[in-house]
């Protein structure tokens, strides 16, 4: 345990995709996300809670609480015991307010079967939190009697972390000398009953993910441009239906810079692209969409073009006027900024965290995952796709009481073929 507590570092900045975070962290807006696995049993929440507490050290990036220094936020070791499991509540992905929890920026919560981690975006991505779940879920397993081996997505709590784990990526691999230029439109949303800042209704659709694959597959494309272009098309006859004048549909993507670069950090380590199509050009087909998409995102999808990206973005952030500026004022511009522009640009997000990779042994005891993106202020409907074995879960947070979004976008999934299980809160959540 000592060899853990050494790599442990006192204080370290936040990393560039991290910075913007505190400064838009507000009660409409939460840059929190969840990742779950749903177990076959239910969850015993004081051996839970023992499994937090084994697990927390072995993650130096997430035993942190945040502070606030003259120009920049930074995070420093939390001395603070770990955080208590709690029961699950309504309002997933609610505002992490810095105070609270111990002072930690996550919070583990349990349901019935299943396990949650909601995590503030400052310290980690989806990746990284999926780790940090299957770790614990792992670790919990073995408490509850259980032979789980380490492997795969879950770490060894009795080896100290990686030095390439706490590394900032994005500073390491900002060398591009080449320009990126961004320009976008403000685009189409949704329009729909919304419902109390507090509450977000969640839709998630479970499927054979070889059911899934053999479909992407015979049309070319990866399940990430498939489920776009399936959501771009929805959204597109939804505009249509609601406007006569029309506007561009965006959707956001993050992509995971590791699989680019070989980075093993539990830091963030994404960077959003964009596929877009423009209504007014003409009505698209379904295979027009697809071929839309793939071409849009795999030529963006170019490591030197990725690089330059990272790069242009780490050079706002070490801007001298930026760097000196004071934290209070460069709060107050980030909120100005984001209360103007935020989701301006894009319809609607959709992240998909991949396959989350556990031991042989573990999978007989696990039933499903789900990943999770907060809840938006303009896009009704972000979606997060998560794979355990054969059960890939895509799922939406809407902050609509309306639910054509989701049942267009499943009811288009069965027409072609593919069987999914829906599940969700809405129920609970009428307003």
């Amino acid at each position: 345990m000592a060899d853990k507590k050494k790599q442990q570092p006192e204080w370290f900045r936040l990393d560039n995709a991290a910075a913007i975070f505190p400064g838009q962290n507000t009660n409409t807006w939460s840059n929190v996300f969840r990742v779950t696995i749903e177990l076959k049993e239910d969850i015993e929440p004081e051996i839970l809670q023992q499994a937090l507490e084994r697990v927390l050290p072995r993650f130096p990036g997430f035993n942190v609480r945040i502070r606030k220094g003259l120009f920049w936020y930074y995070f420093e070791k939390n001395p603070n015991k770990a955080p208590l499991v709690t029961h699950d509540v309504q309002n997933p992905c609610h505002r992490v307010k810095f105070k609270e929890n111990n002072g930690f920026l996550f919070k583990v919560y349990y349901h019935k079967k299943k396990i949650s981690v909601d995590t503030f975006h400052s310290i980690t991505d989806g990746h990284g939190t999926a780790i940090f779940i299957s770790t614990l879920a792992a670790e919990y397993l073995r408490l509850m009697g259980h032979d789980i081996p380490c492997g795969k997505m879950v770490y060894d709590i009795n080896e100290p972390p990686k030095a390439g784990e706490m590394e900032d990526s994005f500073a390491v691999y900002a060398t591009s000398t080449g320009k990126v230029k961004r320009t976008d439109k403000w685009v189409y949303h949704a329009k729909g009953t919304k419902l109390p800042t507090h509450l977000v209704n969640v839709t998630s659709g479970i499927m054979s993910f070889e059911e899934l694959h053999r479909i992407t597959k015979e049309k070319g494309v990866t399940i990430t441009e498939f489920f776009a272009a399936v959501l771009l098309d929805i959204l597109c006859k939804k505009q249509a239906r609601e406007e006569k004048k029309q506007k561009e549909v965006s959707i956001q993507i993050p992509i995971d810079l590791r699989r680019v670069y070989g980075s093993e950090t539990m830091r963030n380590f994404t960077i959003c692209l964009r596929v877009k199509v423009d209504p007014n050009l003409g009505e698209y087909s379904f295979d027009e969409l697809l071929r839309q998409v793939s071409y849009q995102l795999r030529l963006a999808n170019d490591e030197k073009k990725l690089r330059a990206m990272i790069t242009a973005n780490m050079g706002l952030q070490e801007n001298p006027v930026m760097k000196f500026l004071p934290l209070i004022l460069k709060d107050f511009g980030i909120g100005i900024s984001f209360a103007i522009t935020a989701e301006q640009t894009t319809s609607s997000l959709l992240t998909n965290v991949g396959a989350i990779y556990l031991p042989d042994e573990m999978l007989q005891y696990v039933e499903k995952p789900l990943f999770m993106p907060s809840p938006g202020l303009v896009n009704a409907a972000r979606c997060g796709v998560a794979t355990i074995g054969d059960k890939l879960v895509f799922t939406f947070s809407n902050i609509y009481k309306e639910s054509d979004v989701e049942r267009d976008f499943f009811t288009t999934l069965v027409k072609m073929g593919i069987h999914v299980k829906i599940e969700s809160n809405r129920e609970s959540n009428e307003v």
